[in-house]
């Protein structure tokens, strides 16, 4: 036997070059004798023919174990991944050294009709490796699986809403004019920037899923000029700064959405100056002249038209009767 000096295949002693990178071949090396403190080697095996196909090396290996004598198929393919290789390398028939005379003499020995058919009986009865069907699942296994399958997809969206989120709406030319803040998956806050200058100028609060709170800057300075509140999404009152000075000077009250009462302070009084009272949203009277003790000089009463009709001023500064 021979093997090759740079990639170490072995061959025949017929063959002269290797058939996979062209390197001449060697001889193998004698085997080292062995001595007293030598531990025994496990059997040797040596290659005794090399075939061209897998079906010719099976018909030998069947030839061979039919006589007693262990043998194995040995390729280069890659465990049939590259079969390609097994053409350059051919299919070795390894034996152990021990046996290795006896079945050279065997495959030199040309097989008759009668026992190329019993070897080829033998093969195709031979058990094949009993195999273990694969069980299937039965149904509650499928309905368990997938109940966890949606308590895990619950705690994720809940993991994932956690924390405080902002979603941003940008205009066609890339301006963001609106935002919703979330905390824990809830809505807490949405702003809005109307003249689009890069500011907020309505913020609106929320609490549970409802309104409690809406404040606008109409003057764009980044104060709010308007407060409004709400009591379980329905307004109730609202303030308002008409001189843009920061401080409010009306106080609306409302009930059922609908206006009620204005009182006006102007500049931060401690008391009202002017009321305005509302009937079904229809202003009916005005009171003017307040006091710090909660007195009004004049109470004027109006139609639903906005005409005076009744002041409570002396007669000489009456207003006309609408009909003279």
């Amino acid at each position: 036997m021979k093997k090759c000096t740079y990639c170490g295949r072995e061959y025949t002693d017929e063959v002269s070059e290797c058939a996979i990178d062209g390197q001449p071949l060697a001889p193998f090396p004698p085997e080292p004798a062995l001595t007293e403190d030598d531990p025994p080697d496990e059997p040797q095996t040596v290659t005794v023919r090399t075939f061209s196909s897998y079906e010719s090396a099976e018909l030998a290996v069947a030839n061979l174990k039919a006589h007693g004598i262990a043998c194995w198929i040995g390729t280069d393919d890659g465990s049939g991944m590259l079969p390609n290789l097994t053409v350059a390398g051919g299919v070795r028939l390894l034996v152990q050294a021990a046996d290795a005379e006896a079945a050279m003499a065997l495959l030199n020995t040309q097989a008759s009709p009668a026992e190329i058919n019993q070897i080829e009986a033998e093969a195709a009865s031979s058990t094949p490796p009993a195999t273990t069907p694969s069980k299937k699942r039965a149904w509650w296994q499928v309905l368990v699986g997938i109940v966890i399958g949606i308590i895990l997809y619950w705690i994720y969206q809940q993991a994932k809403e956690l924390g405080t989120q902002t979603h941003y709406h940008y205009t066609k030319d890339g301006l963001c004019d609106k935002a919703w803040v979330y905390r824990d998956g809830h809505l807490v806050e949405f702003l809005k920037d109307r003249n689009r200058d890069g500011r907020w100028d309505v913020w609106v609060y929320y609490e549970h899923g409802e309104m409690v709170r809406a404040e606008y800057d109409n003057n764009f300075d980044g104060k709010p000029d308007e407060i409004w509140r709400y009591s379980h999404g329905v307004l109730v009152s609202m303030e308002e700064d008409a001189d843009f000075n920061g401080t409010s000077d009306f106080f609306y009250s409302y009930q059922n959405d609908i206006p009620r009462q204005l009182d006006i302070k102007p500049n931060g009084s401690k008391f009202t100056t002017t009321r305005e009272i509302f009937q079904n949203g229809v202003l009916t009277e005005i009171w003017r002249g307040g006091d710090s003790n909660g007195n009004f000089k004049e109470i004027v009463r109006y139609d639903p038209f906005f005409n005076p009709v009744s002041t409570n001023i002396p007669a000489v500064f009456q207003l006309p009767s609408p009909s003279k």
